[in-house]
């Protein structure tokens, strides 16, 4: 079950807008959580040699972070006086999805919370390099979002796979199901279950329908195994690429709580067949919810 105990909030260097802040503090009302607000940022120019003398470059990166900090601590201030537990702390490096990994690596956070970039006109998701390594490679729960606070009894979707496709391992929908209803629980929300029984056409021309009866049963029994109404029960012969984004705004969703799978030999962690393509569609938050087991960071970074 997700835990918001202690929340890891990204914030966006030289941002005027930080929605992550204003989700986690959001959170954090709900469910008394301690806050850590994190900068991990890097520039070229402050290496060593490549513009300054060594001794000079250090002296101008230990004044960034000195900078970094101050501006930390302000956004701290107002959320300490309103009886909060924050600290503050920063990173330096290259890449900085990197700082933040080891950053959670020690801290071992309940929940990373990061804010996205969204296109202007229709309002969705658009993930940066950065967004998605750390989709990748988070080791704990990562909320994507986006710049509204959820509203008075927000609805959750859980998108999940019965039939257990991509090497999919069972519990991830275990696991997926209940985070959606611990948001759900501490927001006075509700949850809604989607499955895709979508297969590819055969020889790319005959349309493959699946049983309907089967499932049914299938998405009946996860529900009934969480205590889900069998009427927020939603399963589409249609692609998820279109059925999960479709739904979500039918609903009015709120975040859409998925998983993140690893399916490659090289252990390289790719958005699974619920999420790879449909996470810059969303108009909503996105929790990406990981299998027990992580492949290093050092993998990537080679």
């Amino acid at each position: 079950m997700l835990e918001l105990s202690k929340i890891l909030v990204i914030i966006e260097p030289d941002s005027d807008e930080q929605p992550a802040l204003e989700k986690a503090k959001q959170l954090a009302q709900y469910a008394d959580s301690e806050l850590e607000l994190m900068i991990a940022d890097y520039n070229a120019y402050l290496e060593d040699g490549y513009y300054f003398d060594p001794v000079q470059a250090q002296k101008l990166r230990y004044e960034h972070g000195d900078q970094r900090i101050k501006e930390l601590e302000e956004l701290a201030a107002p959320l300490r006086a309103q009886g909060l537990e924050v600290s503050v702390s920063t990173a330096w490096g290259n890449p900085p999805y990197g700082e933040v990994v080891a950053r959670i690596k020690d801290m071992k956070p309940s929940l990373v919370i990061k804010s996205t970039r969204h296109h202007s006109k229709v309002s969705r998701l658009l993930l940066s390099n950065d967004d998605w390594e750390l989709v990748r490679y988070c080791p704990a729960p990562l909320l994507l979002v986006k710049s509204q606070l959820w509203e008075a009894n927000p609805v959750f979707i859980a998108s999940v796979d019965p039939d257990h496709v991509h090497d999919k391992p069972a519990s991830l929908d275990n696991e997926i199901v209940s985070s959606a209803l611990a948001l759900a629980a501490i927001s006075a929300g509700d949850v809604h279950l989607i499955h895709s029984a979508w297969v590819p056409p055969l020889s790319g021309v005959y349309p493959l329908l699946a049983d309907a009866e089967k499932e049914d049963a299938k998405l009946a029994n996860l529900a009934k195994k969480h205590a889900v109404r069998e009427s927020n029960c939603h399963w589409t012969n249609t692609d998820i690429t279109h059925a999960l984004p479709g739904l979500a705004a039918d609903l009015k969703a709120s975040c859409v709580v998925m998983g993140a799978v690893s399916r490659s030999r090289i252990d390289r962690i790719l958005i699974g067949n619920t999420a790879e393509k449909v996470l810059d569609r969303l108009e909503c938050d996105v929790l990406v919810i990981k299998p027990d087991q992580m492949p290093a960071l050092n993998k990537i970074l080679l």
